[in-house]
């Protein structure tokens, strides 16, 4: 009498069911931050902010600050990584105190307000640890666009948030190349701010 030995062979999912359950895995995974964050809108109040700067020359310095701009900022305040911010800024704005000088900053010299109406930063990425955070992104004036880093110190909670920082902008990267024999100007310009902003 002969014995057959038989041997169960291991049931093998299909090729194509396998794929669609390793998608499907990475699909999850990808949601998970998506699911988790908490991204808050926030609109910037000008009247309780601060946008100023600080220009040298040989004879007098100027110091000056813009008066209207707008913008937001998009941010899950328990993770300062996830901030997007946009901020316009009207050039013509500009205030220095004395208005004859104001006046020859807001033309073709300078920033050429008539044809570049405005100033705009879009931020592209930040690196944050505390309460900490360099945001870099694109600054435009004069239509020139150039990519800076912006440090920044901020408090952020559900209903407000305070930006503040300092940055240094040569003015010639801009297209600003007005100089003066009589009153040589800096090519620096060191720019101020303390943003204050409320969820929306």
């Amino acid at each position: 009498m002969r014995f057959r030995l038989c041997i169960a062979r291991r049931a093998t999912a299909p090729p194509r069911l396998i794929l669609a359950a390793i998608i499907a895995l990475v699909a999850a995974t990808l949601a998970i931050p998506l699911a988790t964050a908490d991204v808050r809108r926030y609109t910037i109040q000008t009247e309780a902010s601060e946008l100023g700067f600080r220009a040298t020359s040989r004879l007098m310095n100027a110091d000056g600050r813009f008066h209207r701009f707008r913008g937001d900022v998009a941010v899950d305040p328990r993770d300062l990584a996830t901030a997007r911010i946009s901020l316009s800024i009207e050039a013509a704005s500009i205030d220095t105190g004395i208005g004859l000088r104001d006046t020859h900053l807001r033309s073709a010299d300078f920033f050429d307000a008539e044809r570049f109406p405005t100033i705009t930063f879009e931020s592209q990425r930040v690196e944050a640890e505390g309460r900490r955070a360099t945001v870099t992104g694109r600054l435009t004036v004069r239509g020139v666009t150039r990519e800076i880093a912006v440090p920044v110190d901020v408090a952020v909670s559900d209903v407000a948030l305070v930006a503040s920082g300092e940055l240094v902008v040569n003015r010639r990267d801009y297209g600003m190349v007005y100089n003066s024999f009589v009153n040589p100007i800096g090519n620096e310009v060191r720019v101020s701010f303390t943003i204050r902003a409320r969820a929306s």
